[in-house]
């Protein structure tokens, strides 16, 4: 009886003059943001994570890298995978190998690198700008997980109508011109969503708690 008292206060102290519905925001705050299960659990075994850019997205080479490593070290930190291979490596070893416009299949890429299990991540797209300029960074990426153990691919799953992988999509808090004014401040800023991305990429291995409403609203 408390709770539902709470609630119904709740409700009316959020309501406007306009007589707006805000009981889903009051049940929010009362409840708590509540976890998700992972999406698909990774097998135990020695991973590589490969990130493909073939159409130069990523403003910088080095930033492939980048985001293949935090991915790497935050999965085994969360226990999601024992091991993982140097994902730099395996870059250099499909560039030397790629010639004349032949790519490596991703089978190729895995047993060359002695990895068992591979997270493809192909980009799409990469900026601290939208469309119309405003400063605000966002990036997003196709996810596939390939098990060479049984020569499947594990995620995502055909009946989830995304045969091309999974979409991540991240946009971050909008941030002041005066962060992007110099090259060292935007490689600055590239780094920060790259270390968003990562993180959005891990989340689906991992229970998560629910996003909190207004993560991306305001100037930081």
């Amino acid at each position: 009886m408390r709770t539902l008292m709470l609630f119904l206060f709740g409700s009316l102290a959020l309501a406007g003059p306009s007589g707006c519905n805000f009981l889903a925001p009051a049940s929010y705050i009362l409840d708590g943001t509540g976890t998700s299960p992972a999406e698909h659990e990774l097998q135990q075994v020695k991973t590589l994570i490969f990130v493909d850019d073939q159409t130069n997205v990523l403003p910088r080479t080095v930033l492939r890298s980048n985001l293949a490593s935090a991915i790497s070290v935050e999965l085994q930190q969360r226990d999601l995978i024992p091991a993982f291979v140097n994902s730099s490596d395996a870059m250099a070893m499909v560039r030397s190998r790629e010639r004349n416009g032949k790519r490596m299949t991703m089978e190729a890429i895995a047993r060359e690198a002695d990895a068992k299990q591979l997270i493809f991540i192909e980009m799409e797209s990469f900026s601290l700008t939208e469309q119309n300029w405003i400063p605000r960074p966002n990036a997003s990426c196709l996810v596939r997980v390939l098990d060479f153990n049984n020569g499947v691919r594990t995620y995502p799953k055909d009946a989830l109508g995304q045969l091309g992988g999974r979409r991540v999509n991240v946009t971050m808090r909008e941030i002041s011109p005066d962060a992007m004014r110099s090259a060292s401040e935007r490689r600055t800023q590239q780094l920060n969503l790259v270390g968003k991305l990562s993180s959005s990429v891990v989340t689906l291995f991992r229970e998560r708690e629910n996003t909190e409403l207004g993560e991306n609203l305001g100037v930081r």
